[in-house]
């Protein structure tokens, strides 16, 4: 029996090093257009997109390219933001409402396509989205959001009991389903994205962090631990504010968010859990998601809380690990008594209305923000890739302002 590896992502633990692409920390003096900082998916999207353009760029992770956030989620790929449609309805209108659940679906569409062309070898597999509800009060808030998103004209259709059972093998009071999500291998993603940039000109470097930001009047200067960087815009594509602009950190929310990875499941527990067809997700707050892995895991996440107290977070991480395999087993029965191979935990970064900040502040000059994608950050951190692109080249899009500051 495998034992049980606390606090070590399941993505990161599995890819071999030799298949993890390694970048030189910066030295010296670098001049570039645009200094990107952030090696997650929005940074080293954004870096590709920007080199693609024809722009200098350099990228400044001050881990290693695709290991921080990223590398400690279960990467699925929604064409829909990470809140209900009502709830953006009621927040910002219908008609921003359609535009924003517009413009993340047509990123996710073009993440995937993009994938594609730039053949990344990261395990990309189209998934329906389940979201499912187990209680009448949780029932009728699911039909009131599916009759919002029909009315919105959005694609949903409902499961009834027989068929969340047929296509699940959950018991519950019914679900949304929502066709042609995908989901990838978070890591080798990221990587994909990080050589394409690199081959289209743009310089990467890791564990190299930016601990001092200044903007002049004709540019802006960044320093490292080993030299200096001057750029003509900088992009903080890092998810949250960090110490370098706590003025912001007033926009948003940390918490930490938990996975489990099972062992590789026999064929007689594979086949009470259902088709694997489909990623599923609950309507309880915090709510929990559900994945299959290629090798026959499965992947439970959730249970969300606020970052607890550094000397407190291990023992955090086993009750709540614990309490995420006790809530699988009560909705598998066939799970009882697995221990898990993986269990880890990563911060997710959310703002009041669940909607990322992508684009300038008013108080930094020659800034550009991607911060705040909560549990869909890879989808929402390509769409920060193209608003950012449009934003430097002074060609913002339709919608792309119902994303910024002053929304």
């Amino acid at each position: 029996m495998a034992k049980l590896r606390y606090g070590v992502s399941y993505w990161i633990d599995r890819l071999p090093r030799s298949r993890c692409p390694s970048y030189p920390r910066h030295r010296g003096r670098l001049d570039v257009d645009v200094a990107v900082v952030g090696g997650g998916m929005a940074g080293c999207a954004t870096a590709y997109a920007l080199s693609t353009a024809g722009v200098r760029v350099g990228l400044f992770e001050a881990s290693r390219i695709g290991q921080s956030a990223i590398g400690a989620s279960t990467a699925l790929v929604m064409q829909e933001p990470d809140v209900d449609f009502q709830e953006v309805v009621d927040a910002h209108g219908l008609r921003a409402a359609r535009e924003i659940w517009k413009m993340t679906r047509r990123a996710a569409l073009d993440f995937v396509a993009t994938i594609r062309r730039l053949k990344i070898p990261c395990q990309l597999e189209t998934q329906d989205s389940i979201y499912f509800a187990s209680d009448s009060d949780a029932v009728k808030r699911l039909r009131r959001e599916l009759e919002c998103r029909k009315k919105a004209g959005l694609d949903a259709r409902w499961l009834t009991v027989d068929q969340l059972w047929h296509e699940a093998h959950l018991n519950a009071e019914g679900a949304i389903r929502v066709v042609s999500n995908t989901q990838v291998e978070p890591m080798r993603t990221c990587f994909g994205f990080a050589s394409a940039a690199v081959k289209r000109g743009a310089s990467v470097y890791e564990r190299s962090p930016v601990d001092r930001i200044r903007a002049g009047r004709k540019h802006i200067e960044l320093r490292t631990a080993g030299g200096t960087v001057q750029a003509g815009q900088v992009l903080v594509a890092t998810g949250q504010p960090g110490p370098l602009f706590k003025p912001l950190a007033r926009h948003f929310r940390v918490a930490e968010t938990y996975v489990v990875a099972t062992p590789p499941l026999g064929a007689r527990i594979r086949a009470e859990l259902g088709r694997r067809q489909a990623m599923l997700w609950d309507t309880a707050t915090p709510y929990h998601y559900l994945r299959w892995t290629r090798d026959g895991r499965v992947l439970f996440g959730g249970g969300d809380q606020p970052q607890p107290h550094p000397r407190s977070r291990e023992k955090a991480l086993v009750q709540r690990t614990g309490q995420l395999m006790y809530e699988l087993s009560v909705l598998y029965p066939a799970i009882s008594g697995i221990q898990p191979d993986y269990a880890w935990a990563g911060p997710v970064v959310t703002t009041a209305d669940g909607l990322p900040y992508i684009g300038p502040h008013r108080n930094y000059p020659r800034h550009l923000f991607a911060l705040g994608f909560g549990g869909n950050g890879i989808v929402q951190g390509f769409l920060a890739s193209r608003i950012l692109l449009r934003h430097y080249l002074g060609r913002p899009a339709k919608g792309d302002d119902l994303f910024g500051f002053t929304r």
